[in-house]
């Protein structure tokens, strides 16, 4: 559902469809005078922009990137071949462990910068094979093209310019792009308001710290409209807040991140909100990875995710055994280019996850770029390392995740892969289901149902146990819940 804002700060909930999109962009002056928006564009307009951007950018790496000048050496790769993104078959994949053994390689160094490739923030990802986590590296123009890509989120989700934004990421001792792009949703909501709940690991010297109760409270006292930050966390705030019986009954929108949000999840959301007096409140699980420095948004629950600026971002998705490039609708290792970034710069890069993707205009908005697809149960993609042998049966966790949150009465949970005897690195393996419950359902019938579930899922049964919910995600100690865990001996 859209929202069509009023003269007078209210609004009307209308559906999401083409015409309706185009009425709400052209109802705000900063999104009707974005009329380059490659969302918009004819498909030729687009392949048109994005292979110009290309071809720029490789001018770029030949000048500047250690590993992509010594990789066309290497493979006898002439760059200068490589005219528009469906010759960018021609380049190998570039691995996250590429990326995580040097990362400083993949920092552009340019011979003739600009002021706008000076450096300007560091994110980081992954840790590298060192255990310190990588950096990456943006430019002035890198944060320029990252602030538009918000900005043009916040349009496909539908953002009033007066929305009232709580930033609910932790404040953490590693600057993940969490914490600073939900305060740049802030910087780009056209006539919007935002605050901070800095909750996150305290340091023992500087008190700057908040607590969840504070989260909790701040909502309510600011009459926060949209709410973002990771989906677990989000979910505890708003379950701690209905408990206390809060009046949330300004919140519209709720922007899940970090984590996989399946439609049992949004649905316990939604109703504990409604429950505090919201009124049909928007769940979005929008899909992005520190790589693309922003996120990939829904226009509609399950509609797909947008990709916000296809200028910036060339997404294909490619055979996991053959590399080779497959076509929309059909699942295989998501693959991103940077088509327009000085800091760091990657060609080709598997970001680890299975996804699928489409190009045909969106049902609900009309939308002609590149979105995501659901692939599995109700959530957009799986993690290629979360695939697990258990019992000589590989099993996607992303399945049994699906099936777990679509169970009633099941506030937290934690997938645990372990042996029957711990200390028997030979005994059989054995899936255990960590769950902390509501009080409204008994624990024999959570465990009835999940156990059909999961037979069902997975074709085997698990091991129910019940356990307090601080057990399982306590976010004054992690950043977002640990959903599956492995203790089983190495090999």
């Amino acid at each position: 559902m859209l929202r069509l804002g009023n003269p007078d700060g209210s609004y009307d909930i209308i559906e999401t469809t083409p015409e309706n999109t185009q009425r709400v962009l052209a109802n705000e002056p900063l999104y009707a005078a974005d009329t380059d928006d490659p969302n918009f564009m004819a498909p030729d307009e687009i392949r048109a922009l994005q292979n110009g951007n290309l071809r720029r950018q490789l001018e770029r790496v030949k000048d500047g990137s250690a590993y992509y000048k010594g990789l066309f050496k290497r493979e006898k790769i002439d760059p200068d071949k490589i005219e528009t993104v469906d010759d960018l078959v021609r380049l190998p994949l570039t691995s996250k462990a590429d990326y995580m053994s040097d990362p400083e390689a993949f920092r552009l160094k340019l011979s003739n910068p600009t002021l706008y490739d000076w450096l300007w923030d560091v994110t980081y990802t992954t840790g590298t094979t060192t255990g310190i986590p990588t950096p990456f590296y943006n430019t002035i123009l890198d944060a320029y093209a990252t602030y538009r890509l918000i900005f043009r989120a916040i349009k496909i989700g539908g953002g009033l310019s007066t929305t009232r934004v709580v930033n609910l990421f932790p404040l953490g001792p590693i600057p993940h792009i969490g914490f600073f792009r939900a305060r740049d949703i802030i910087a780009m909501m056209p006539y919007g308001q935002g605050s901070f709940a800095c909750t996150g690991m305290p340091h023992p010297e500087f008190k700057i710290h908040r607590s969840l109760d504070y989260a909790v409270e701040l909502i309510e006292k600011i009459e926060g409209q949209a709410l973002v930050g990771i989906a677990s966390f989000i979910r505890r705030v708003i379950m701690k807040a209905e408990q206390e019986g809060r009046d949330y009954s300004q919140v519209h929108g709720v922007e899940l991140l970090g984590e996989a949000a399946p439609k049992g999840m949004r649905d316990d959301v939604r109703r504990r909100l409604e429950n505090m007096g919201a009124d049909r409140p928007f769940i979005a699980n929008s899909y992005g990875f520190t790589e693309m420095q922003g996120a990939m948004s829904e226009c509609e629950e399950f509609s797909g995710c947008h990709n916000p600026d296809d200028g910036l971002y060339f997404f294909e998705v490619v055979d996991e055994k053959t590399l080779e490039r497959l076509p929309d609708g059909e699942v295989g290792l998501l693959v991103i280019t940077h088509l327009n970034r000085t800091g760091t710069v990657l060609l080709r890069y598997v970001v680890g996850d299975y996804a699928a993707i489409t190009h045909e205009p969106c049902p609900f908005c009309g939308r002609t770029g590149t979105r995501t697809q659901i692939t599995v149960g109700s959530t957009y993609a799986t993690r290629t390392s979360e695939l697990v042998n258990l019992k000589g049966t590989l099993i996607n966790p992303e399945i049994l995740r699906d099936e777990i949150a679509n169970t009633a009465g099941i506030a937290e949970y934690q997938v645990v892969f372990t042996k029957k005897d711990p200390s028997d690195p030979y005994s059989p393996d054995e899936l255990v289901i960590r769950v902390g419950k509501l009080p409204d359902r008994s624990e024999k019938d959570i465990e009835e149902e999940l156990q059909q579930r999961i037979l069902r899922a997975v074709e085997m049964r698990a091991r129910i146990e019940f356990a307090e919910l601080s057990e399982i995600f306590d976010p004054d100690e992690s950043l977002k819940a640990v959903r599956i865990v492995d203790l089983r001996p190495k090999e």
